[in-house]
């Protein structure tokens, strides 16, 4: 989970907006990376917990925004012709962690940032069913810029061509900008290691 993830997600909360939500985010950005980590937690336990949704879609499933199977052409199993004829229940299965503390990097407006993060309750994928619940939240003066480490390390997905820190680290497929569900936004990054 990024800063600029959140914080796009509290703009949109807000606001109603996706182009607002993922073009005002009051954080530095540079070639369309924004200045802000991934979060870094000690992690005290960690588990699974699943869920049960149901999809009531409104309008036609594009299927070009679904992931496609081992074959690559057709749609993954779990979401099959019936499924999404039917827009059916769906069983997801989530990693469950606690920690007493969730830290991020970021360079950006300090005041705007605290304002959108102003009575937040709540954090993370399952935020409306109780989880994630924040306890504080404080924002302090630090010399990383949200990108790279004091060793070099990425601290965030960062397209391995914007890149300018340890290239011996770590790739991976991710997504590394708003709309992280979209494919588009997907590339080969360099990642934390944790990721």
């Amino acid at each position: 989970m990024t800063l600029d993830a959140l914080l796009a997600g509290l703009i949109f909360d807000q606001t109603g907006d996706v182009d607002r939500a993922h073009g005002e985010i009051p954080l530095q950005n540079s070639q369309g990376v924004w200045h802000a980590s991934a979060a870094f937690a000690e992690k005290i336990d960690t588990n699974k917990k699943g869920f049960v949704a149901n999809l009531h879609a409104k309008h036609d499933l594009d299927l070009n925004l679904i992931a496609k199977g081992k074959d690559g052409l057709k749609p993954h199993r779990s979401l099959g012709l019936t499924r999404r004829r039917e827009f059916g229940a769906v069983f997801n299965s989530y990693k469950l962690f606690s920690a007493p503390e969730l830290t991020w990097y970021a360079q950006g407006d300090a005041d705007a940032i605290g304002r959108l993060l102003k009575g937040v309750e709540f954090i993370g994928k399952r935020r409306a069913s109780g989880f994630g619940q924040v306890g504080r939240l404080s924002i302090e003066p630090a010399d990383l810029d949200g990108l790279v480490g004091h060793f070099g390390e990425p601290l965030r997905p960062v397209p391995q061509e914007l890149f300018n820190g340890d290239r011996s680290s770590v790739k991976a497929d991710a997504a590394w900008r708003p709309a992280y569900w979209h494919p588009l936004n997907r590339a080969i990054c360099f990642v934390p290691e944790a990721l």
